[in-house]
């Protein structure tokens, strides 16, 4: 059965379940389904990059107070998806599973999909109350890791399989290319420096207070070394996290040895992982973590929390592994990492385990779910939950 996905994202820009989004959306075309990536635009400028699938770039009005842009990107959203018609629906996060379930109360759709990737903590009513119908309206529901199906289960009797991830290969190489050579000039990075990467921009959840913590105490030990923090772009308001990291490293007197890029170009991910002495990714919280498979891809050595989701997927000795809420461990972990030993050891090492997570399997764990849903009959829109993997 050849099926018409449409995958919709809350974004352009690539977070983790953008990016998640379009990988799924290209094997599920790479496997002959017809699949389209479906997302609110703010910029015009459409996708972080160009997938191998279509896309649908919805135009949305920025919006500083975020319970005023959810019930915006909600409407938007919806009020596109009417005019589509797919075999299948399936949002990556709460604001595209609330407009596709207006859809469904309204009679247009018989059900839809949504992963959940992860669970944010909200003060605000409105946006609990989205989060939470983003997933309880689902027909189906996917995780990524088996820490949130486990929460899911526990917390709101919800069954929500594991998909998991993938990572591209021939984007993610030990092999350099003409994007590394021109990366530290562009970026205006130190040419004879050991750069420790951070990706995900500077957020309470990526741990990066403790990040730099950790940095400046090596810096004593190690001043050949240079922290660079990318990424960033979220929906969320970080600027008190960030606040407080600028004012630290001010104190430090030490910002010259800092780079905060933003947001930067797609096709320049795989470098800034090979330009990398070591990718530090000393998260809190995460769905899955991307960034550590595509840094293992390159070749480059990974510090990652051990804690669950990683501790699932990784081994101990896939990773260098540290406390998230111990700077001291992070430095002894990043004395590890930056040791010739550790450069050679995962030059071979992180290849072979990056090749365990492919994006075919991926897509091929979600058809039966999927296969279910285009044959939904449209009587069953208002059978209360009978499908659903939420208790009503």
């Amino acid at each position: 059965m050849t099926l018409s996905i449409g995958i919709l994202t809350h974004s352009t820009n690539p977070r983790g379940g953008v990016v998640h989004g379009m990988a799924l959306a290209e094997a599920l075309c790479d496997a002959g389904h017809t699949a389209t990536l479906i997302a609110p635009d703010t910029t015009g400028n459409g996708f972080f990059r160009t997938p191998r699938c279509g896309t649908r770039c919805i135009p949305a009005v920025p919006e500083t107070d975020l319970p005023t842009l959810v019930e915006r990107r909600i409407r938007e959203i919806r009020d596109v998806l009417r005019g589509e018609h797919f075999d299948v629906l399936h949002a990556q996060d709460p604001l595209s599973a609330n407009a596709v379930a207006d859809l469904m109360e309204e009679g247009r759709i018989a059900g839809f999909a949504r992963t959940i990737h992860h669970l944010d903590h909200f003060s605000h009513p409105v946006l609990v109350a989205r989060q939470e119908r983003g997933f309880m309206a689902a027909t189906e529901l996917f995780t990524v890791s088996a820490l949130w199906e486990r929460a899911l289960r526990d917390d709101y009797r919800c069954e929500a399989p594991v998909v998991g991830n993938g990572v591209d290969p021939v984007r993610f190489s030990p092999v350099p290319t003409m994007q590394d050579a021109s990366l530290r000039t562009r970026y205006h990075l130190p040419a004879e420096r050991r750069l420790i990467l951070a990706v995900g921009g500077i957020e309470r959840r990526k741990n990066t207070l403790h990040l730099l913590e950790a940095f400046l105490a090596l810096r004593q030990e190690q001043p050949d070394v240079h922290l660079v923090v990318v990424g960033g772009a979220s929906l969320l308001d970080h600027s008190s996290y960030r606040t407080q990291f600028m004012a630290r490293l001010r104190e430090s007197g030490e910002g010259d040895h800092v780079t905060v890029t933003g947001p930067v170009a797609d096709e320049d991910m795989p470098s800034f992982y090979r330009q990398a002495a070591v990718l530090a990714y000393p998260s809190a919280t995460e769905g899955f973590g991307l960034c550590p498979l595509e840094a293992l891809a390159c070749g480059t050595p990974v510090v990652v929390p051990e804690i669950a989701p990683f501790t699932e997927h990784l081994s101990e000795a896939d990773a260098l592994w540290c406390r998230p809420d111990d700077p001291n461990t992070l430095l002894q972990t990043l004395r590890d990492a930056l040791s010739v030993q550790s450069r050679d050891r995962f030059q071979i090492s992180g290849p072979a385990t990056a090749r365990r997570f492919d994006w075919r399997s991926v897509a091929s764990r979600h058809l039966p779910a999927y296969r279910r849903l285009a044959v939904l009959p449209r009587a069953n829109v208002h059978n209360s939950g009978a499908f659903s993997p939420c208790p009503k």
